[in-house]
């Protein structure tokens, strides 16, 4: 379906306005339209019939590149443009169709009067014609072919998936996946409906690749084995998902942080020592990394693209602390981040609320290395380390290839020639092109640009990237300037196969958009009583002076929430809650005591486990969900020993940032009836470093009224102990219950 929304051309002394042709739709090819408009006559071209690119519009909408309910690993405030607020009450870390809700408002709001918008429109190829370029585009019958002043190049990074070789092989009866492509696990373990799952030999699901989306792959595979088994239904079946395991193949070792950062992980003590914070405050991980008041005086510069030694232990140590933990007590050789082979290389980094607890549950094996063979059948495969041993995995049931994505088909319509002229290099997964001004332009070819073409761009530098097209291509003298005296395209090209190139090539969020600022005469937003550089990067802090009121409104209420937000974490325990009841997953020790005052009610001593088991929400008004269960050896004051076993429902509700706990039904898995919600106590509580953060709740259970008081021990993101008193009175009932939870921790190489 072809749209075209016109608009009469507006003039100056009777001039028109020079034409741009974009393509594509995502949020590159947005927001280059978005800013071009003003100064432009623009045409967006985009080959699907909507907005959005990867990010579907709807819930169950699977025409994207990525799942609709994939989480960002940014919070909304930075997948997000200077200009357009989220608002109030949204997630903090969207769902991939909630991202796609935002594009297609943007462009409701800014794609109006002054851009044609055609979807249904895929460009077969364009070509240069003197100081014009033609653009062919296939419509549904017919190609059409028209000239542009300029062209925008917004087709995003992420054009083909990349999958290797040896898991293309005809013979191969195991389904293979890129992760892109994987949603349901029933689903792609029949090959779409292609396998009888009942057929099914294997229960070992093989991850390869271990970055971002290898981790975030494998932990979303185990979550759903986990629901699988540990949700109401079919307890047969629910057995049989107990059995299935996922195999992650890393070739390096990682750090995995978790979605939301402690904001004071340490803290001096009275002697000016520094010392363990254990009730630190939580906010998004994002608002804790991009600080610029932690960037030393003078110009900032780029801590990305080449790492040296110092630097990668400088951000090793910085992950350790803020995570809390150098992922030694996973027991996985691969996880382990101690010793100078592992901490003078630079970092690799992942995000996931679940990997590492599956790991430690053994619900996730990690192997280090890089797959060798695969049998011609898919069902095993040979795994080589870096030192040269050769590990099997055996009873493959399916592959997900994680190994990224291929960006030559989002160029495929530009002419041999011009990507000659590029440098272009296909193998080159960080700099494919050769351009300046942080991959805007190449100085050769000035009328050509490219926006959020490097690996995983921001929001706010790609909208830096189409301000700078704007402004260049308009005459403004200072992006001229910069474009004839930038270096960033050399220092880019010597990066290319460099051994110490970071896993984000340009991934240092404040240098590029304070080196933007600059080139473009922005002025970033300081508060009032600010006397330098501090605060948080975010998009709305750069508006550049031709804002319009309207814009400067979007800023201000998003400036406001994010405010709130703030002041919310140090005043009020923000996203405490949320950081406890991620760090609850998986298994502990439980040592109880139970003192009772009633003869007719025993007092003794109980000693387990107790296990955090995450599932999908039952429950409508939950956003995560624990099955609660635990076992161990209750021994009553008057002698012998019995085993005993409890069950809850734990609930995690992102609106009321609020931990609840609930009553199971009789098969132990249903959640039945409303138990307490932990109140976390924040006023007078005391600062000292040493002291946890408590909660506590009171609840009335028909004539037995349950007080009961908590307290968790943090050390960066991790919960290292935790304890729970219930003090239960009633007409029969007169006992205290004293919890300790300490966690098992696995020996290396378990």
């Amino acid at each position: 379906m072809l749209r075209l929304a016109l608009r009469t051309l507006t003039t100056t002394k009777m001039t028109p306005l020079k034409t741009v042709a974009i393509i594509g739709a995502g949020p590159s090819g947005l927001i280059a339209a978005a800013k071009l408009a003003p100064t432009h006559h623009v045409t967006l071209f985009e080959k699907s019939p909507r907005i959005g690119g990867l990010w579907p519009l709807s819930p169950d909408q699977n025409e994207g590149g990525v799942s609709p309910e994939m989480q960002t690993n940014q919070s909304r405030h930075t997948v997000a443009f200077s200009d357009f607020s989220w608002g109030e009450g949204k997630s903090e870390f969207p769902r991939a169709w909630e991202v796609g809700g935002y594009l297609k408002a943007y462009g409701e709001r800014y794609l109006g009067e002054g851009t044609d918008v055609r979807f249904g429109a895929e460009v077969s190829r364009v070509s240069k014609r003197g100081e014009k370029w033609g653009v062919v585009v296939k419509g549904e019958r017919s190609e059409e072919e028209r000239e542009f002043d300029f062209l925008v190049v917004g087709t995003g990074f992420f054009g083909r998936e990349k999958i290797p070789d040896a898991l293309k092989g005809e013979k191969i009866s195991v389904p293979v996946w890129h992760s892109s492509k994987v949603r349901d696990v029933k689903d792609f373990l029949t090959d779409g409906g292609k396998r009888d799952l009942k057929g099914v030999k294997g229960r070992n699901i093989v991850v390869v690749g271990g970055q971002m989306s290898g981790v975030e792959t494998a932990a979303a595979v185990a979550l759903q084995i986990s629901s699988l088994t540990n949700s109401p239904g079919d307890e047969a079946e629910a057995r049989e998902w107990g059995a299935w395991t996922v195999t992650h193949v890393v070739g390096k070792p990682v750090w995995v942080m978790p979605l939301f950062f402690p904001r004071d992980p340490v803290g001096e003590d009275g002697e000016g020592v520094k010392k363990n914070n254990s009730s630190p405050e939580f906010l998004p991980l994002d608002l804790v990394n991009y600080n610029l008041g932690w960037r030393p005086p003078g110009p900032i510069q780029n801590t990305s693209g080449h790492i040296s030694v110092e630097g990668a232990q400088m951000v090793h140590g910085f992950m350790n602390t803020y995570i809390g933990t150098d992922q030694t007590e996973y027991g996985v050789p691969v996880l382990n981040m101690t010793g100078n082979a592992v901490r003078n290389e630079p970092p690799m980094l992942a995000c996931s609320d679940y990997y590492t607890e599956f790991v430690r549950a053994g619900k996730i094996k990690v192997v280090e290395g890089r797959m060798k063979s695969i049998s011609s059948e898919g069902t095993s495969m040979e795994v080589e380390s870096s030192s040269g041993k050769v590990e099997e995995i055996s009873e493959i049931a399916a592959v997900i290839s994680a190994t990224g994505f291929d960006a030559s088909s989002s160029l495929s319509f530009l002419p041999e020639e011009l990507l000659q002229q590029l440098q272009f290099d296909p193998n080159d997964d960080g700099f494919p092109l050769a351009l300046n001004v942080h991959t805007v332009v190449n100085r050769s070819i000035p009328s050509l640009g490219f926006v959020g073409f490097y690996r995983s761009p921001y929001w706010g530098v790609m909208e830096m990237q189409a301000r700078y097209l704007a402004k260049l291509w308009s005459g403004d003298a200072k992006a001229q300037q910069a474009l004839a005296d930038d270096k960033t395209m050399d220092t880019m090209l010597k990066l290319r196969n460099n051994p110490r190139r970071a896993q984000f090539p340009m991934g240092d969020y404040a240098y590029l958009m304070e080196s933007f600022a600059e080139i473009l005469d922005i002025k970033r937003t300081e508060p009032e009583n600010s006397t330098g550089r501090s605060g948080i990067v975010l998009p709305p802090r750069y508006l550049p002076s031709t804002t319009s009121p309207a814009q400067v409104q979007e800023a201000e209420n998003e400036l406001s929430i994010i405010d709130r937000i703030f002041t919310a974490s140090s005043t009020a325990g923000k996203f405490v809650a949320r950081a406890t009841f991620r760090a609850l997953q998986g298994t502990w020790h439980l040592d109880r005591t139970i003192s009772s005052q009633l003869p007719t009610f025993p007092s003794g001593t109980l000693s387990g486990t107790a296990s955090f088991l995450p599932r999908f929400p039952t429950s409508k008004e939950a956003d995560m969900e624990y099955l609660y269960f635990e076992e161990g050896d209750f021994r009553p004051s008057w002698g012998g020993t019995m085993t005993a076993k409890r069950s809850y429902i734990y609930h995690y509700q992102e609106k009321s940032d609020a931990m609840d706990v609930w009553f199971a039904k009789g098969d132990g898995k249903t959640s039945d009836y409303f138990f307490h919600r932990l109140e976390f106590l924040v006023e007078g509580r005391e600062r000292e470093l040493g002291e946890p953060w408590r909660a506590r709740s009171s609840h009335l259970c028909i004539e037995d009224l349950y007080n009961v008081e908590y307290e968790f021990y943090f050390r960066g993101t991790v919960v290292e102990r935790w304890t729970s008193r219930y003090n239960v009175k009633g007409p029969k009932k007169d006992y205290v219950i004293e919890n300790l939870y300490t966690r098992p921790v696995r020996a290396v190489g378990m």
